[in-house]
């Protein structure tokens, strides 16, 4: 499935050379989109976006607080396939405090990208985690504000990339 928005249209920071957008993603990303339009381009709220109108797509999603003085993120919601990819549940817990998400890693650059551009952000990490079919993660980070300016939650979709199975044949 290709992105549905052009590089004229986009709403959201990308690099070019990810994978599409999973159904989930571009779902969450078009009603982000459309919601941010209906309040004359401000940032949409948590309560724009009702658990009960997502279903499926509430087990790929986390949801930061944004923290500030200092910035800092608490994992809000930490979806049930996340938690079986990764074999933990952050719920409850700063990002700061995860050791390999501190400060200094791509997760918190991102993080901060979207808390900065107030915009949505399509991305890849590195997945780190037990199973080895993952290649790859690639993330959609929405904004959100109660207030409609001031971004204090951070949506995430997550989709996780599989790798191509390998074929060895024997010949025994």
């Amino acid at each position: 499935m290709e992105n549905r928005f052009s590089p004229f249209e986009r709403k959201y920071v990308q690099n070019d050379d990810l994978p599409a957008m999973s159904d989930y993603q571009q779902a969450f990303l078009t009603r982000w989109v459309s919601r941010s339009a209906d309040i004359d381009g401000g940032i949409p709220s948590r309560a724009d976006f009702p658990p009960h109108h997502f279903g499926r797509l509430m087990s790929h999603a986390i949801v930061f607080d944004v923290l500030r003085s200092p910035l800092d993120f608490q994992f809000r919601l930490f979806g049930t396939v996340i938690r079986d990819y990764n074999r933990h549940d952050y719920t409850g817990k700063n990002l700061s405090d995860v050791v390999e998400r501190s400060p200094a890693s791509k997760r918190w650059e991102q993080l901060e990208t979207v808390v900065d551009k107030k915009k949505p952000l399509y991305d890849t990490l590195s997945y780190i985690g037990p199973s080895v079919s993952i290649k790859s993660v690639t993330v959609l980070l929405v904004p959100l504000a109660s207030d409609h300016q001031n971004i204090d939650k951070i949506f995430q979709i997550t989709q996780f990339i599989e790798r191509r199975p390998i074929n060895i044949e024997l010949g025994l």
